[in-house]
């Protein structure tokens, strides 16, 4: 799929339409919020209030949190080494709470219309950050999983969040071109050794682009670093990583 760079501004309409429907399919079934289980609303406002937002200072590479005595700079994960193909990674809340639920409830329910509701976090998010960027790409599913599931999580929370900021975006702007295996309980090295050199770029859509490349959780930054080095490799300028949700550190680095 090859993005048009005036794509994003024609696009924004198809969310609302969707939204539409969804509204008049809940007046027969009515939604429940994924993070508390009121009815009334797919996310609620409470919950959304009760977001554990990363607070600044962030660390300019990995984008987590640093130490009120720290003040800018990098975290000691991530170290005075030189930036690499990603040019950082930001996220909007922890993952824990009511967000954690929404997001479970999004990649292992079936509840595929909350992403539309969690790219408005991922679009508040962007605004916060400032995040430079001209292109919007999901990072991609394993074929595997793709078809166990039948959707890419990334895919459509990607998709809401470049119709809601107006943004072009390309589904297939990056693809897996290995399986990998599950990085849930891997320790970071491996995480990174399971995903290197499992992704490539869509020249024809990324090359001379500034992309914005939207997951659901980060943890260690592995997957987005690995896709990053894919999309940039194809000719991408520039690669944020932009994700809802960030999984704390087991210990806290100062």
């Amino acid at each position: 799929m090859v993005a048009n760079r005036s794509s994003g501004l024609s696009h924004s309409w198809r969310y609302s339409l969707r939204q539409a429907l969804w509204a008049a399919a809940d007046i027969v079934f009515p939604p429940r919020c994924a993070g508390c289980g009121r009815a009334g609303a797919r996310f609620c406002p409470a919950c959304r209030e009760t977001l554990a937002r990363l607070p600044a200072p962030v660390c300019e590479s990995c984008g987590y949190p640093l130490p009120q005595a720290h003040g800018a700079g990098r975290c000691a994960v991530c170290g005075p080494a030189a930036p690499g193909t990603l040019a950082g990674i930001r996220s909007a809340a922890f993952f824990e709470g009511p967000l954690r639920e929404a997001l479970h409830c999004l990649k292992y329910k079936r509840d595929i219309i909350l992403a539309d509701t969690l790219a408005q976090v991922l679009l508040e998010a962007w605004r916060v950050y400032g995040l430079p960027g001209d292109l919007v790409v999901p990072v991609p599913l394993a074929s595997q999983r793709l078809r166990e599931r039948g959707y890419n999580q990334a895919a459509l929370l990607a998709r809401g969040f470049a119709q809601l900021g107006r943004l072009a975006y390309a589904q297939r702007g990056a693809v897996r071109v290995r399986h990998t295996a599950s990085q849930v309980g891997l320790p970071a090295g491996a995480r990174w050794d399971n995903v290197a050199g499992a992704f490539k770029g869509e020249g024809r859509a990324v090359a001379g682009r500034a992309v914005i490349l939207i997951d659901d959780v980060c943890t260690t930054g592995a997957t987005l670093r690995a896709c990053a080095t894919a999309l940039m490799t194809a000719g991408a300028t520039q690669v944020w990583g932009l994700t809802v949700a960030r999984a704390r550190r087991a210990v806290e680095m100062s």
